[in-house]
């Protein structure tokens, strides 16, 4: 069955509500999963999400696979990252 299933994160710890989430859809322990850098960087993807010098947040969105699911997080100038897992 396939599934999405989508995460509100905080922008500060967006890396582990993936591994988090993935944890869960495969009845996982997040430590048994490979490591999330071997994906992406996970401080490059929280800089993504930091404030600008100027204050503002950016928006947009990145994709990449991870642990056999495609990851997806997108982020606008309001809110908090939202993760989409498939």
């Amino acid at each position: 069955m396939d599934q999405t299933h989508h995460i509100a994160a905080d922008a500060d710890a967006v890396h582990e509500r993936i591994v988090a989430g993935i944890a869960a859809l495969e009845g996982a322990d997040p430590t048994a999963l490979p490591p999330l850098f071997d994906a992406v960087d996970p401080d490059a993807l929280a800089a993504l999400f930091a404030t600008t010098e100027s204050g503002n947040r950016r928006a947009g969105h990145v994709g990449f696979t991870y642990a056999g699911h495609e990851v997806r997080v997108e982020f606008d100038e309001r809110g908090d990252p939202v993760v989409t897992i498939d």
